[in-house]
Order: structure tokens, then sequence, then C-alpha cells
């Protein structure tokens, strides 16, 4: 069922809403990739640290919003798989940084390819003024993304 964009979308907090709703619905429909056998939780949990470098498994649960023991549990099953690697921290030796693998980044490209794939037919439907578009908004969309990553709040 196609969700309804708000009525009044000239506004600023409409159209924030509107994306805000809309793009979080994208990717979870695009990344129901079958065969996968891992959450989306999980190749969130890659690609953050892909772009952000190693991280703590408390700061990964955090972000997340889930539980620590959940997230240890999921990073010994990314690790098993060989997708994440674990060091001591060089700030405190007690804590450990979780990194991603090449093979965990290859695993997380072969995930986006797959999810790609469910997306390509339905931009192939679409005219060229409205693939432009939405090359255009994809662009926009990394812009806001880093204006949002640079400000944490």
């Amino acid at each position: 069922m196609s969700e309804k964009l708000s009525e009044n979308g000239s506004g600023a907090d409409a159209l924030a809403l509107d994306l805000t709703r809309v793009t979080g619905r994208f990717a979870r429909v695009a990344g129901r990739v079958a065969g996968g056998g891992f959450s989306l939780i999980a190749w969130r949990v890659l690609a953050e640290l892909e772009q952000a470098g190693p991280m703590r498994v408390s700061a990964l649960a955090h972000q997340q919003h889930v539980a620590q023991p959940s997230m240890t549990g999921l990073v010994q099953r990314l690790e098993g798989e060989g997708w994440v690697s674990r060091a001591p921290d060089p700030a405190d030796g007690r804590a450990t940084l979780v990194s991603v693998t090449p093979a965990g980044v290859e695993a997380l490209e072969e995930y986006r390819a797959a999810a790609a794939a469910r997306v390509r037919p339905h931009l192939d439907a679409l005219s060229d003024f409205d693939r432009a578009t939405l090359a255009r908004a994809a662009e926009l969309m990394q812009q806001i993304g880093d204006g949002i990553d640079a400000r944490p709040g």
C-alpha cells in the first residue's frame, strides 16, 4: 500500500517528515534481500564500521538502539562469518574495538548489489526525466546526511 505524502508538502517540516518516512521505508523494502540470513541491523553495523571506522560494542549498541548483550551477540556472529574483527582499544585496554574486515566489506557490497537489483526494474520503468530527478535527489540526500552527521544531535 502506498503511503500518502503530507497534504502540505511545501513546508520544510512536512518535507522533513515525508523524507524520513519514505527513505526509511525504501531502505527496509529494498533491503529485504532473499537468502541474506542477517538482520537489517547487521548490515547497518557493517556499513557504519565501513564508513566511520572501528567502534566499541557499546557505541554500536547505542547507535542501533539495541541492548549491549544483543549487540555483543551480533558482533560474535559477524566475527564468526569473518566479517568483523576485534582488537584492544588503545585508549582503554579493558575495551575492544570492532572493525569491518575485507570479507565484511565484500559481503556488504554483495548485499547492496542484491538490494540494487530489486530496485533496478522499477528505475527502468521511469522516464529519463524521473531517473535524472532521482539521481539529483540522491545527491541531495547524501548532502543532507553528511550535514546531519557533522552535527549529531
